[in-house]
């Protein structure tokens, strides 16, 4: 299976939450092992926008992020400094330049698509320690947003409405406690929905289906920071009653899931994937191809990986012209991305292949 579910994953997500460095705190320094591209950022200058962001070569989801780093880079020009800061490198204890070494391979390889300033962390993880484990994240990609008053303002993934915050602080109307608020909230939710989480995975795992949706629905609106409930929700309908989850995927299109790409895509591949388990019984193409159709407005067609959604979508349904179309417009795409691993690129390649075949008639 191509995605792993969204839901699952956020809920796993657990950690102890111990913090040391909170939103409104000042910045710690970066004594990084060494700067790999860009001006060295010594100190956190007054006045200044900074956002620091902590990645790792190994790490998949940080690659996608790059190019949007990029993308901000370029649009905050001389307004924002960009940092991208290697962290958890393996390291070789006979040779502890190896990880930096990577690093700087790995950064002279993205070229001008990783176009920000770019260091590594040391062999002790001075940096992560400061900023990672002080602030109780324990997972890759996480930004750091640090303001012209050289606090720590913000903190969350990097494709998470960045841009917008940035636009907020920038002209000096981010609410950074509000938003503390809204962190604290989000804090005692995820300790609380453990408890509830895991009844829900028992009945899951005793096949209890109704039951555990009878579970969900209790949760839902318990725990609205989390939307991705409702997709956890789709995902266990199907096992209900699959003509009322086609129904429900609509719904959730139509309304809270509208402007969010990555979770259109998620319940539309879902309906396509061939691994999906159980198999579903009378998958519906059609609301598949609308939800992935959707996800393919919010992206401007520029996301592989959710064209590759729609071209399959359109397959099955029988619409070989449009599979095509889509799926050669996803192929063209995945050779300009270096985010996108050998593996997935392979796929989509072949999957272009089965396509063209089965217009040839073959």
């Amino acid at each position: 299976m191509r995605l792993t579910s969204i839901g699952l994953a956020l809920l796993l997500a657990l950690t102890g939450w111990a913090q040391e460095l909170k939103l409104g705190d000042p910045a710690p320094a970066l004594p990084v092992a060494k700067w790999i591209k860009g001006q060295p950022v010594k100190q956190f200058e007054p006045g200044k926008v900074y956002v620091v962001e902590f990645w790792a070569t190994w790490c998949g989801p940080c690659r996608q992020t790059i190019p949007h780093l990029t993308k901000l880079a370029e649009k905050y020009k001389d307004k924002v400094t960009i940092i991208g800061v290697s962290v958890w490198e393996r390291v070789d204890e006979k040779n502890p330049e190896a990880h930096i070494q990577r690093v700087e391979k790995f950064v002279q390889d993205m070229g001008d698509k990783m176009n920000y300033v770019v260091a590594v962390d040391g062999v002790s993880g001075a940096v992560a320690k400061a900023w990672m484990t002080a602030a109780g994240q324990n997972g890759i990609p996480t930004a750091f947003v640090v303001d012209q008053q050289k606090r720590v303002v913000w903190i969350g993934h990097p494709m998470d409405n960045l841009d917008g915050v940035l636009e907020q602080v920038l002209e000096g109307k981010f609410d950074w406690k509000a938003e503390a608020e809204r962190q604290r909230r989000q804090r005692e939710q995820m300790e609380a929905i453990q408890k509830d989480y895991m009844e829900y995975a028992q009945l899951m795992q005793q096949r209890k289906y109704e039951d555990a949706l009878k579970k969900l629905d209790e949760m839902i609106p318990k725990y609205t920071e989390f939307p991705a409930l409702k997709l956890l929700r789709f995902e266990t309908l199907l096992r209900v009653d699959e003509k009322q989850a086609y129904t429900y995927a609509l719904q959730l299109s139509q309304n809270e899931f509208k402007d969010d790409a990555e979770l259109l895509n998620q319940i539309a591949w879902t309906i396509v994937d061939d691994e999906t388990k159980p198999p579903l019984q009378s998958p519906d193409y059609q609301v598949a191809i609308r939800i992935a159709r959707r996800a393919v407005e919010l992206t401007q067609e520029r996301d592989p990986m959710i064209l590759d959604t729609l071209a399959y979508a359109y397959f099955k349904h029988g619409d070989v012209q449009n599979a095509l179309k889509y799926q050669k417009m996803a192929v063209d795409l995945i050779e300009k991305d270096t985010a996108i691993g050998e593996e997935i690129k392979k796929e989509i390649r072949d999957r272009y292949e089965k396509f063209k075949k089965a217009a040839e008639g073959k």
